[in-house]
């Protein structure tokens, strides 16, 4: 299996799919709400398959030096010829801020192959990569009802620190 940063190769209406395919009503949090992902709390924009190759697009356009990534792991499936994408990460590297962070935007697995060790592992590769890279903190953050993935991200150090609030007006 590699985990690689994704290049110009790289092609985002697939991974815009796989992202889609991948996704549940509580994934969504504010950051999902302050663009054009999502709608309400608990409702997908019905574009979001074309709002994320967007992003995607924007992120795999932008010359090596820039620092919004697109983190892929492929891997091969058992009884399966070839590799195919099972994980997806979108991260931002912040070197000039005062405390140099990263950010982990997005991870995505594979709803078929949750619960064997694959967010751990990209989750880790995403931190050696951070600190490779000068960051001193890593923040992300999830929506409210998206429990499993808290229990992971506070197994793997993460803690909580902020509660964010919305009201419609």
């Amino acid at each position: 299996m590699e985990i690689a940063i994704a290049g110009p190769k790289s092609k985002p209406a697939a991974l815009a799919k796989f992202f889609v395919k991948n996704l549940t009503t509580e994934y969504i949090s504010h950051s999902e709400l302050q663009g054009y992902r999502a709608v309400r709390p608990c409702k997908w924009a019905k574009n979001i398959a074309r709002v994320l190759e967007g992003e995607i697009a924007d992120r795999l356009s932008r010359p090596g030096g820039h620092r919004a990534r697109v983190a892929q792991w492929k891997g091969a499936i058992e009884g399966k010829e070839g590799t195919r994408l099972v994980a997806l990460a979108l991260v931002t590297l912040s070197r000039e801020a005062a405390v140099p962070f990263g950010v982990i935007e997005d991870v995505v697995v594979d709803k078929k192959r949750r619960g064997a060790g694959l967010g751990t592992r990209m989750i880790q590769w995403i931190v050696d990569e951070f600190r490779s890279a000068g960051a001193r903190r890593l923040f992300l953050e999830s929506g409210v009802h998206n429990e499993k993935a808290h229990v992971l991200f506070e197994r793997l150090g993460f803690e909580p620190l902020s509660v964010v609030m919305m009201r419609d007006l």
